[in-house]
């Protein structure tokens, strides 16, 4: 698992110059980071997904999917819940006091020598396959490991939280080559035995998205953030095929991170450890989605945080917004963006503008996947096919293994 984005490669893709601006507070070793400019009063509460929310109808309060896990993941069409120490299922409130957090707060330099690797660039002369010319693109390159800090992986035995995750599957994972990185056929025996390893993160988007529809989410990966680490969708199964809110099923890290597959990524309260902004201001951009929009922090233009009920059903509104250009400005623009909050799913609930997977997941093995074709990876892409074409597509792509 031990892949890296190494300077030569960076150097090859015409990077080595662009750095992303550090707006981050938590600096986890190896990347940018600053100290925020004020704090914000914390969280002390999440709202966890109702018993039995759907999973496959794209509504508030909810985060809908589509065929990756309706069909080969098996997902069911709604939630279960999990009544724990830190969940009260009468009033759907996970108190973020009880939780036992997974122990450790280290840099990225503990996974890989080279530390966290990240850069953004954008491309206004270039489009993503099959978006429309001057759509430009947006570029993410990087090792996966972020500049906050990661909790202890695999979890060790000593740690509190250590019962959730040996309860939970660990499953099997394609991009492994040893019992330690959960390579087939056997993989993990839990998830506690799920390590932290880089990976190479290379996503391109649009840099110019436009709202097409309300669209189910059909990947892990939901966004890409500026940290150099993924959001994923906010579901998790246990052994029974039953799934769940994440954080209702098994404590983060402190910095509500865990990882799968060797990934790093964050869920629920994942702009903790994010540079706060400005009290009583918007809150800053912190990554985008994978079909290009921006992802915002909880405050609204009047500085006040924004609900559910303030949010369309993909979790999203429309402001004007600062949006980093990768390197160290900003445009200032009326847009579409998804909203972070304390409220499930947290982040994005579906995708407003269409998603080219192929091109927004990683480089393909073998490369060059022609459009329209189809293509995989073992690492952003998790083994599954993707065509190389703006998703949902009239009529769809069927891609099947030979």
């Amino acid at each position: 698992m031990g892949i890296k984005v190494t300077k030569k490669r960076l150097a090859l893709l015409g990077l080595v110059s662009v750095t992303v601006a550090g707006i981050f507070a938590c600096g986890g070793g190896g990347g940018s980071s600053s100290s925020s400019t004020s704090s914000s009063t914390e969280i002390t509460t999440l709202v966890t997904s109702a018993n039995g929310v759907t999973n496959v109808i794209c509504e508030k309060n909810a985060q809908c999917i589509d065929f990756i896990f309706s069909g080969v993941a098996k997902m069911p069409q709604t939630l279960s819940q999990q009544a724990n120490s830190y969940t009260d299922t009468s009033t759907n409130i996970i108190t973020l006091s009880k939780i036992p957090f997974v122990q450790g707060a280290n840099a990225a330099t503990v996974y890989d020598t080279e530390g966290s690797r990240f850069q953004m660039l954008t491309l206004p002369l270039q489009d993503v396959i099959g978006f429309p010319p001057g759509s430009g693109t947006r570029l993410f390159v990087g090792n996966g490991l972020p500049t906050t800090p990661m909790g202890t992986y695999p979890v060790q035995s000593t740690d509190p939280a250590y019962s959730y995750y040996a309860g939970l599957p660990g499953g099997t994972n394609p991009a492994g080559t040893t019992a330690a990185t959960g390579a087939p056929p056997a993989g993990y025996p839990n998830a506690a035995a799920i390590g932290i390893s880089a990976y190479p993160l290379l996503s391109l988007v649009p840099l110019n998205p436009v709202i097409t529809g309300a669209y189910p989410i059909n990947s892990l990966i939901v966004g890409i953030t500026l940290t150099g680490a993924a959001w994923h969708v906010e579901k998790a199964n246990d052994s029974s095929g039953n799934y769940y809110n994440p954080i209702n099923a098994l404590p983060n890290d402190k910095c509500y991170g865990h990882p799968y597959n060797q990934q790093y990524h964050y869920h629920s309260y994942s702009w903790k450890c994010f540079d706060q902004g400005t009290a009583g201001k918007q809150s800053p951009v912190y990554g985008f989605a994978l079909d290009g929009f921006p992802i915002t922090g909880p405050r609204g233009a009047d500085g006040k945080d924004l609900t559910n009920a303030d949010l369309d059903i993909c979790h999203g509104t429309t402001s004007e917004i600062d949006i980093p250009d990768g390197l160290g400005g900003f445009t200032r623009k009326l847009t579409y963006h998804y909203v972070l909050n304390r409220e499930y799913p947290y982040s994005v609930g579906c995708f407003r503008g269409k998603v080219n997977y192929n091109q927004a997941l990683g480089p393909d093995n073998p490369p060059n996947t022609a459009p329209g074709a189809c293509g995989t990876n073992p690492f952003m892409k998790e083994g599954f096919l993707y065509p190389n074409e703006p998703s949902p597509a009239f009529p769809p792509k069927a891609c099947s293994k030979s």
